[in-house]
């Protein structure tokens, strides 16, 4: 018979533990570091440590975001699904298969991830996006903001996985964030996806906790 550890929790544990160790990242009052070790857990790929990007005040950004009880913007229903849902305090906003964003974007011949944003304009100021699979969602909500067209976010977690557009998509949100006055989080390269976001989200979640904000 084989033996093997039982308990979800001891497991998550070890698994941590160990990422720790073997990552360097040990400083328990690091919250970037504390990031870094649940998205390894969560994606099982270390090599996302060197492409993770935190802009300056990210973190605090979305820990007032949260104090805030700011809404949960998210492009798809599996970045939803991936959510800690008991630690948040306010059910998120994920537009993207709604009847009229569908009859839009089939009129407009844009995708349904364009749309969704577009319709987010009242739930967007002082929010927290959760961007993990359209990197369409993530080039119109810069472009709206860009044009002035949608207030800004109080954070974007922008990690759209793929090739076609993800890279780029990414890249510019890094290289323009300031220019575009709103804190991020990011995955240069082609590495992302709802786990991702979603990991990056729930350690958000538990450093509040952790804080009792």
């Amino acid at each position: 018979m084989i033996k093997f550890e039982r308990d979800p929790k001891l497991i998550q544990a070890a698994s941590i533990q160990s990422i720790r160790e073997a990552k360097g990242l040990t400083d328990p009052s690091d919250p970037v570091q504390q990031l870094l070790v649940r998205m390894v857990y969560a994606y099982g790929d270390d090599g996302l440590i060197e492409e993770a990007r935190f802009s300056e005040n990210a973190i605090q950004a979305g820990l007032v975001a949260l104090k805030k009880n700011a809404n949960i913007l998210c492009d798809t229903g599996m970045v939803v699904e991936g959510l800690k849902t008991e630690y948040l305090r306010k059910e998120p906003i994920c537009l993207i298969d709604r009847p009229n964003v569908i009859s839009q974007a089939k009129s407009k011949k844009l995708t349904r991830a364009m749309v969704s944003v577009e319709n987010w304009k009242r739930y967007t100021e002082g929010s927290i996006v959760l961007i993990g699979n359209e990197a369409t969602a993530l080039l119109r909500l810069m472009e709206l903001i860009e044009r002035g067209d949608i207030k800004k976010p109080g954070l974007i977690i922008g990690m759209p996985r793929g090739y076609i557009g993800a890279v780029e998509a990414k890249q510019y949100l890094w290289e323009n964030h300031t220019q575009l006055g709103i804190p991020c989080i990011t995955m240069l390269g082609s590495r992302g996806g709802s786990t991702l976001v979603a990991a990056t989200m729930n350690g958000l979640l538990h450093l509040r906790q952790d804080l009792l904000i």
